[in-house]
């Protein structure tokens, strides 16, 4: 992203059009730096995981347009789980999108570290929930040549500074998502401050003010904290991806011409 903004690369979502992950690349090609491959897979939903084939394609598309993917690791596990059935349930799935997204050669993978419970307190016991965590990630990585620095752990409902200490810890990396900063009411500047700085991703959507709905457009999202966190964004350099965070044309199309609007500011 030039001008103004900083030299990001910029992305969006492989969820602009009502189609599979190849499609919506190729008609994002034109526009983005990368695309973020939001994956899922359980019983509930299937799974949209690409197969050898589609990562052929994709691969092909990535070389053509210079594109980089990242990949959203499956949301709907739960590694800090008091059940080692749900965490070895979590540590197959992310090792299975690994292994199949491979050869994709992905810029950085998004990881959640879901709590019991949505919201701000993730769990009834936060120290066991930890705990969990931490052998989670202990089976996963340790299991697996995984470079800790690929791994970007999202700012979720919760306060992050509760797995701050497992993240620094595991040498991982962030996904700061400073919509839901906004949207939980968190001290954005405080959040960029500390996070920033180690965030390889970062999701940019519209929120509709604290508790009001996200990963809009950025129209809706008040211009103040919007210019100050692309002020701070674009003083940090550093190489990362921020992805719009958005789901269909119409979100995508209204969030890039806020963005150009910011880019031809003096």
């Amino acid at each position: 992203m030039g001008g103004g903004l900083g030299s990001w690369r910029l992305g969006t979502t492989s969820y602009i059009l009502p189609d599979d992950l190849s499609a919506n690349v190729r008609f994002l090609a034109p526009r983005v730096d990368d695309v973020e491959l939001v994956l899922f897979e359980s019983e509930d939903f299937g799974s949209n995981v690409p197969g050898p084939e589609a990562v052929a394609e994709l691969t092909d598309l990535a070389a053509e347009h210079g594109l980089t993917y990242t990949v959203h690791l499956p949301t709907h596990v739960r590694p800090g789980s008091c059940r080692p059935s749900e965490r070895i349930l979590a540590v197959d799935t992310w090792n299975r999108v690994m292994e199949r997204t491979e050869p994709l050669e992905p810029f950085g993978y998004v990881l959640h570290l879901e709590g019991d419970q949505p919201g701000a307190v993730p769990s009834l016991d936060i120290p066991a929930w930890l705990e969990n965590l931490e052998r989670s990630l202990e089976a996963w990585m340790g299991a697996n040549r995984i470079q800790p620095e690929s791994i970007c752990v999202e700012t979720l409902g919760y306060p992050f500074e509760l797995v701050w200490p497992l993240v620094r810890r595991r040498g991982l990396a962030v996904t700061l998502d400073i919509g839901h900063v906004w949207g939980m009411g968190y001290d954005a500047e405080a959040a960029v401050q500390a996070l920033l700085p180690h965030a390889r991703i970062v999701h940019l959507h519209g929120v509709d003010g604290v508790g009001g709905e996200d990963h809009q457009g950025l129209e809706v999202t008040d211009p103040v904290l919007l210019g100050s966190f692309l002020k701070a964004l674009s003083a940090q350099g550093g190489d990362r991806v921020v992805t719009l965070e958005v789901f269909c044309q119409q979100h995508l199309e209204s969030s890039l011409e806020v963005l150009e609007s910011f880019r031809r500011k003096p």
